[in-house]
């Protein structure tokens, strides 16, 4: 097993925690707030219980558990994109990661959450944060190219005689971000071989660890691969039982296009992941594909709530008993002892890991 910069110890434990609480993130929860009360005005109350009531709960329930069927599976992804790394984490340590990270991005703006993600990493699994971030970075541009493509290839199917000009757009940003994602990948991967020589140690250091999160052991790929298949796989199943839940019939194609044109509004870095842009996405596609307005109206508050909002609830209760998992959250070094990162480049140094 290789560890990245083995030739160095890995660095104090008392860096600074990322900033994720400051006026950016009070403005966004406000903007956020004044959308959400916004649409709110416009929701039939009454309708959308009936909605609700007349839907079939075991297929609410099915299509729920296939959703967050998908943490264990980013998580298991994550580990294997960072397998060129030694940490004590195992999978499931990864995938709760993932899911705490992403309540977290669910309530700050702008992909904070990212940032966090590699701190959780950092303070949990003694993975540098440059490295983490990396390799976040490799994921983001596999989950964007495979989501355009499956994005496009659902809408031409449906659309092809007459293509809505929202759903263009929408795959116009979803290109801008896989291009994005894809550039600084590249951007780093030149660096590596042509770095100024008056760029200070420190930096060198950081580039090197964030390449060597960014590129995955090449016999990882094909699992990387498969593994996002499966999880887009999974979301798209959530998609298809709610909707059957509520007693329409939808085809894979349109199962499909429901889910990937909304993952795309995740990218809106104004409100945190996207909160106000999805749903007003996730209604407009589910009225291009032959839903009443009441009805996709309940869809979406349905959909925000067990996606979302049930996501917040379960991060807070994570949150409260992270102590009894073990979960280290902010704090760089927990009280009672040394953190997993000192421990664990503790063991590196006297050679106790394989």
């Amino acid at each position: 097993m290789t560890l990245e910069e083995s030739d160095r110890p890995i660095p104090p434990d008392d860096a600074k925690n990322p900033a994720l609480w400051g006026w950016p993130t009070l403005l966004s929860l406000v903007i956020t707030v004044a959308v959400f009360v916004l649409m709110a005005s416009y929701v039939d109350v009454a309708s959308v219980w009936r909605h609700v009531a007349a839907s079939d709960i075991r297929l609410l329930f099915l299509a729920a558990l296939s959703h967050y069927a998908t943490y264990p599976v980013r998580g298991a992804r994550w580990r294997k994109a960072l397998k060129q790394v030694a940490t004590p984490c195992r999978t499931g340590r990864f995938g709760l990661l993932v899911f705490f990270y992403t309540f977290v991005d669910n309530v700050v703006p702008a992909k904070l959450g990212d940032v966090y993600a590699a701190h959780l990493a950092r303070i949990n699994c003694g993975i540098r944060r440059s490295t983490a971030l990396g390799s976040i970075v490799f994921l983001r541009m596999v989950d964007s190219w495979v989501v355009l493509f499956l994005a496009a290839s659902s809408s031409w199917i449906l659309f092809a005689a007459a293509f809505p000009e929202s759903v263009t757009w929408a795959l116009i940003a979803a290109f801008a971000v896989a291009i994005i994602a894809s550039a600084v990948i590249v951007f780093f991967f030149l660096l590596k071989h042509a770095a100024p020589s008056w760029m200070p140690e420190s930096i060198r250091q950081r580039i090197n660890a964030f390449q060597t999160g960014m590129l995955p052991n090449p016999g990882e790929t094909l699992r990387i691969l498969f593994l996002t298949l499966v999880i887009w796989a999974l979301e798209s199943i959530w998609i298809f039982l709610l909707v059957r839940a509520f007693k329409v019939n939808v085809n894979a194609h349109e199962a499909v296009f429901l889910t990937m044109i909304p993952v795309i509004a995740t990218a809106f870095p104004v409100t945190p992941s996207g909160a106000g842009a999805v749903e007003l996405t996730l209604f407009s596609c589910l009225r291009l594909v032959g839903i009443a307005s009441p009805l996709a109206i309940a869809l979406t508050v349905v959909n925000r709530f067990l996606d979302y909002w049930l996501h917040i609830f379960l991060g807070m209760i994570v949150w409260l008993v992270r102590g009894k998992i073990g979960l280290h959250t902010w704090r760089t070094r927990p009280a009672g002892g040394d953190s997993p990162t000192t421990a664990f480049a503790a063991a590196v140094k006297s050679e106790k890991l394989p």
